[in-house]
């Protein structure tokens, strides 16, 4: 699938203070991760997104719309079947806080 969804909940209050719907998103070709902000009226924004040991420099990430999304572009240049652990930065009131870390896996087999 190229383009993927993921709703995201923030609450520095809760545990967890970071709630991705899906947890994980398959990607079976080129295509972007969009993070879309959730929750009973949000104020935090997106202020980043981070894939980890990305050796083949396939990810990107801009935050949209003055921080309501976050995109975060797949060239899927890995030709295995590969999770990617990623994190989001977002900003509530001046202070920073950056997620856990969901997975990104590319599967070109599927």
């Amino acid at each position: 699938m190229p383009d993927q969804t993921v709703n995201v909940t923030f609450d520095p209050a809760a545990d967890p203070q970071f709630v991705f719907e899906p947890d994980e998103v398959t990607m079976t070709a080129k295509g972007k991760v969009i993070f879309l902000r959730r929750g009973a009226s949000p104020t935090w924004t997106f202020t980043g997104g981070t894939v980890k040991d990305d050796t083949l420099k396939q990810f990107s990430a801009s935050v949209q719309g003055q921080g309501r999304s976050l995109h975060i572009d797949d060239d899927f240049r890995d030709k295995q079947k590969t999770p990617y652990e990623y994190t989001v930065s977002v900003q509530l009131d001046g202070t920073s806080f950056t997620s856990p870390d969901p997975v990104i896996v590319n599967d070109p087999g599927s």
